[in-house]
């Protein structure tokens, strides 16, 4: 599991987890954040970057699929993120938000409104898949790697303008 290598809050008890029952972990974490010591220092692996931006990038590139769960604002900047990318074609793998007790709701209820007033894409709302328990979560992400999409996994040829991509006609 690639995680954002916090050892506090639901990433730290994930992680902890992970490890108890076998699981390799790799953390990535700023630095800074490592100084305030909120760091995994028993993660598998942790690898220290700069700033939170090269730690987005790392987590991208060692990631087979984004499983988001509810947090924070970094929550939901970083999945904004990997949503906005596997939108752009940037990358296809999965991407999943696990969603049991519907702290995402509000967010879904903005996508629908954005979806009615035709400033997203259908196709750009469908790059996201919802689940409510883990292994509907999880059947999701095996289901997108059956299908061919994953870390290495090569994105086709966008068509069109990249307005085009996020924005309804």
């Amino acid at each position: 599991m690639v995680s954002g290598g916090g050892g506090i809050s639901t990433m730290g008890e994930l992680a902890r987890s992970v490890r108890a029952h076998g699981g390799h972990t790799t953390g990535v974490i700023p630095q800074q954040l490592l100084d305030w010591e909120v760091g995994d220092t028993d993660s598998d692996e942790l690898i220290v970057t700069r700033d939170m931006r090269e730690r987005k990038a790392r987590m991208d590139a060692n990631s087979d699929a984004f499983l988001a769960l509810p947090g924070g604002l970094g929550t939901l900047e970083e999945l904004l993120e990997v949503w906005v990318g596997r939108t752009l074609g940037m990358h296809v793998k999965p991407v999943v938000v696990l969603d049991p007790w519907g702290d995402f709701h509000d967010l879904r209820t903005l996508v629908d409104g954005l979806l009615e007033r035709r400033m997203v894409r259908q196709q750009a709302a469908d790059d996201v898949q919802w689940a409510t328990s883990i292994p509907e979560a999880l059947d999701l992400i095996e289901v997108a790697w059956a299908a061919g999409e994953g870390r290495g996994a090569q994105s086709g040829p966008q068509t069109g303008h990249p307005e085009e991509w996020l924005e309804a006609d």
